[in-house]
């Protein structure tokens, strides 16, 4: 009789079937595919809209996003865990009047309220109309339609949507919608915010959360960058992207640590404490020097 093989047992000459190892070949590609549309747009979408576009067509997709609205699967999450602890324990207030950029339809605006701070909220997009609703009980907060642009402006020449709320009005903290910061897209423009915000809460300590890289652009397709960026020059593309910005359905800077410590002092903030263990929301408090 011929000898009964024991699957259990691997030889050295045994290999996966061909249709398996066919499969793991299948998934590389797929991997490498999905990997380098990514990288494509990336690279393509900065790069033919100025950070200006960028916003304006942020702000439409933000608008047409009902999850945040009230009612909404986003909205009525609350507040996330490290939200929550962040916002209870010193250097935050527990009580006084509260700056909240970025406010969305109002999700953490809502909590902020029923926890009795009195609010002054802004959004730049259709969603402030929910964040208006969600204020509606509470006749000591209010939301305006603005940007943090508008934040700039009116600390720097004292108009705008936001001037008449935020100068000559103290506040005892401020807090940056979830991941906002990384809808403000360049070096400059993330310092002239944090520069005017500190000029109009001088004392108020600052929370903010942004969107991070998961990985540094040294992968085997990243090599394709310059191709690209410089294919999109001579096409005439306006805007020439920087490391970390993407197309994540939206457009976004992913912040690095270090973008964060340089723009803080330059600021002239003070990393009070900073988590970047948890990719999905990092976060950072400041603390005006």
């Amino acid at each position: 009789m011929p000898e009964r093989r024991d699957f259990g047992e691997a030889l050295p000459q045994d290999r996966l079937p061909r249709l398996v190892r066919i499969s793991f070949a299948a998934d590389r590609v797929m991997n490498a595919v999905t990997r380098l549309h990514s990288l494509f747009w990336d690279e393509v979408l900065p790069a033919w809209f100025s950070p200006q576009r960028r916003e304006a067509i942020n702000q439409i997709i933000y608008g047409r996003l009902t999850g945040y609205l009230p009612g909404g699967d986003a909205f009525e999450r609350g507040l996330f865990e490290w939200e929550s602890l962040a916002i209870a324990e010193p250097p935050f207030p527990q009580t006084g009047r509260i700056l909240l950029g970025g406010a969305g339809g109002g999700r953490e605006l809502l909590q902020l309220c029923r926890r009795g701070f009195d609010v002054v909220a802004f959004e730049p997009s259709e969603l402030c109309e929910g964040a208006r609703q969600t204020v509606a009980s509470f006749p000591n907060s209010a939301v305006i339609r603005a940007s943090y642009r508008d934040l700039v402006t009116a600390a720097q020449e004292h108009t705008g949507p936001l001037a008449s709320h935020v100068l000559n009005v103290s506040f005892d903290a401020v807090l940056f919608g979830r991941g906002s910061f990384s809808y403000v897209f360049t070096e400059s423009e993330r310092r002239e915010l944090l520069c005017a915000t500190r000029m109009i809460a001088p004392k108020a300590p600052l929370l903010l959360s942004f969107l991070m890289a998961q990985d540094a652009e040294n992968g085997r397709l990243d090599c394709l960058r310059q191709g690209i960026r410089r294919s999109c020059k001579l096409l005439g593309a306006p805007a020439v992207p920087g490391p970390g910005d993407a197309f994540l359905s939206h457009f976004v800077h992913l912040v690095s640590q270090d973008e964060i410590k340089a723009v803080a002092g330059a600021s002239g903030y003070r990393i009070l404490y900073s988590s970047t263990s948890d990719t999905f929301s990092p976060y950072a408090m400041l603390m005006p020097q």
